[in-house]
């Protein structure tokens, strides 16, 4: 009889044992794409997970290198050694990859494998290029970003791919840098009367003969910082750079000439027409600091953020002082490139002019 009785009690523990245990929830599977709205209006479908993206063009490039620069999969054409001194090692030696209509190697985009593709979509650039694009790359998808050229839209741009590659916070801090920034900057020069606000020549090319006049991307920043564009020219769509005369120039009598072209600045302080110009002859020629990316222009992007403060002080140096200018050079390679400048760095970056 003792063996049946405990057989039963067992049988009962057993059982109530069951009925007691907190049941398992079952797993659900995560899914491995979402759908999401990009700044072109069109609906994509993107990993739920992005580890690895690239661009079709150097503005949006930049702005993943500056949010997530361990989810950029290579640099858009070459980068010289000397650039990439204010570069961090792990990211100096990525793959680079051509870009253009008559260089785009979309082979070389597939067999990189990225989770997806940035593409610019701002105004005035044909809507369908994204579809094509698109049609190029097969499975990978194509992201529209807006707005990566234009110095004072930066804000979403920065926020739309900081919300997708993960890094919202990231996003947030590096808006309010370049807010507080672009609103001081605006606020100080918004009180410069307009016949006191200077007079500005964006010299491109080795000659200084070609230009972007107001309302050109290219020639943006001095807009923004108050100067007054004294170009007189058709605004060249795309790349820019309208050619005009050095007679031009000397009717235009600019009191600042800004250049990316070392060459042209050696050669404007020797020569004879182009010292009868106000920026010349009062040694107001400046060349523009270009390490790891140009600050003032080519690409115009995201990179331009530093050459708010640096033209601001080129063209009102009592309103926007040395020291405040060194502050927001150093705050800004902190936050965007990554990179802690000492001063000896700082000074080479804003050396002496030519």
């Amino acid at each position: 009889m003792r063996k049946p009785i405990r057989r039963l009690i067992t049988v009962a523990i057993v059982v109530m044992a069951a009925m007691t245990a907190t049941p398992i929830a079952a797993t659900t599977p995560q899914p491995l794409t979402r759908t999401i709205t990009d700044m072109a209006g069109r609906e994509v479908q993107v990993p739920a997970t992005i580890s690895t993206v690239l661009a079709t063009s150097p503005p949006p490039t930049t702005f993943v290198y500056m949010l997530a620069p361990d989810k950029l999969g290579g640099w858009l054409g070459r980068i010289s050694k000397n650039n990439t001194q204010f570069i961090p090692k792990a990211y100096r030696d990525l793959p680079t990859f051509g870009w253009g209509r008559r260089t785009m190697n979309y082979e070389a985009y597939i067999a990189a494998r990225p989770d997806l593709v940035f593409a610019g979509c701002e105004p005035g650039i044909d809507p369908t290029r994204a579809e094509l694009t698109q049609a190029k790359m097969g499975t990978i998808p194509v992201v529209c970003v807006d707005d990566t050229r234009n110095a004072v839209g930066y804000t979403p741009t920065l926020r739309f791919i900081g919300r997708l590659l993960g890094v919202a916070d990231r996003a947030e801090t590096l808006i309010r840098y370049y807010e507080t920034v672009l609103d001081e900057v605006r606020r100080k020069v918004a009180t410069i009367a307009q016949n006191e606000r200077v007079r500005v020549y964006y010299a491109e090319g080795e000659n200084g003969l070609s230009t972007d006049p107001s309302g050109s991307p290219h020639a943006q920043l001095i807009d923004v910082c108050g100067g007054l564009n004294v170009a007189d020219c058709q605004l060249a769509a795309g790349s820019g750079m309208t050619p005009v005369a050095l007679e031009s120039v000397l009717i235009w009598q600019p009191e600042v000439i800004i250049t990316t072209s070392q060459a042209f600045a050696m050669h404007a302080a020797g020569d004879a027409s182009w010292q009868k110009t106000p920026a010349v002859k009062n040694r107001r020629v400046h060349l523009t600091p270009s390490q790891p990316f140009n600050w003032f222009d080519r690409p115009p992007g995201v990179n331009r953020i530093v050459g708010i403060p640096w033209t601001a002080h080129i063209l009102y140096p009592t309103l926007f002082p040395q020291a405040w200018l060194e502050s927001k050079v150093k705050e800004f390679y902190s936050l965007y490139y990554h990179y802690e400048l000492n001063d000896t760095e700082l000074g080479s970056l804003l050396g002496p002019q030519p």
